[in-house]
């Protein structure tokens, strides 16, 4: 089956998301997308703004209270696995509300996996720089990313260059496998999905866009004081892929 025969529901949390969300962009994204946003407790019209877009192609997971990035995300790729319309999909994925990385990779990112070869289960784009590519990335967010993939090389042995970008997806028949428990992590949920699928085929996408978006010098800080007591806890839990 070709690239542009392959459909895909992607899951786009949502949380205060109002002033940034262009559900234009959504709109003109690939054909053969589909996109399941998951409102994660808004208090500002985020919800408003996606109901006055769904359609064939917009759906809403209305959640009643904010429990964060990592179960948002893992409520909608439960409910779009186990939900018509959206279980008819071949790829299952999630992408960030504010198109860091642009709608156009998605096409891409599924020429990529036939590129490999062989059966892969989940493809994950990665922030590479490399010549031909556009990658606008705070020098503290990139070196913040350094020293996480780095712990989680040394701790975890997984190698994975950018395991915290936020575009990634999922053959529909894994998603069961990856999200149906709850992640013990609140910010590196992403490392506990490649300790879960540790025997399926995961490769990384180099991203030709990208862009920093958004992301606080303060909350880089405070997302740098979390993660590495959260490496830990997902050692004790999993211990170390290789």
């Amino acid at each position: 089956m070709s690239d542009h025969q392959e459909t895909v529901c992607l899951i786009v949390p949502c949380y205060n998301e109002e002033a940034r969300l262009d559900m234009d962009r959504f709109a003109a994204g690939p054909a053969s997308c589909v996109f399941l946003f998951v409102n994660d407790g808004s208090t500002d019209g985020t919800a408003h703004a996606i109901r006055e877009r769904l359609g064939e192609r917009v759906f809403l997971l209305d959640l009643p209270r904010n429990v964060g990035k990592a179960e948002a995300v893992r409520s909608g790729m439960l409910h779009a696995s186990r939900t018509s319309p959206l279980n008819g999909a071949a790829w299952i994925g999630f992408w960030d509300a504010d198109l860091a990385t642009p709608l156009s990779e998605v096409t891409s990112f599924l020429r990529f996996g036939q590129f490999m070869g062989d059966r892969v289960d989940s493809i994950w784009g990665s922030r590479v720089y490399r010549l031909g590519s556009s990658i606008r990335r705070s020098y503290l967010r990139h070196l913040a990313g350094r020293l996480v993939a780095t712990a989680a090389g040394v701790l975890l042995g997984l190698p994975s260059y950018d395991s915290q970008c936020g575009a990634k997806l999922f053959r529909r028949e894994i998603v069961e496998i990856a999200f149906s428990e709850p992640f013990i992590s609140r910010w590196l949920f992403d490392m506990e999905l490649l300790m879960r699928l540790k025997d399926y085929r995961i490769v990384e996408y180099p991203l030709r866009q990208w862009r920093d978006i958004s992301g606080s010098r303060s909350r880089m800080v405070t997302m740098a004081l979390r993660v590495f007591p959260e490496l830990v806890r997902i050692w004790l839990k999993y211990g170390r892929l290789s």
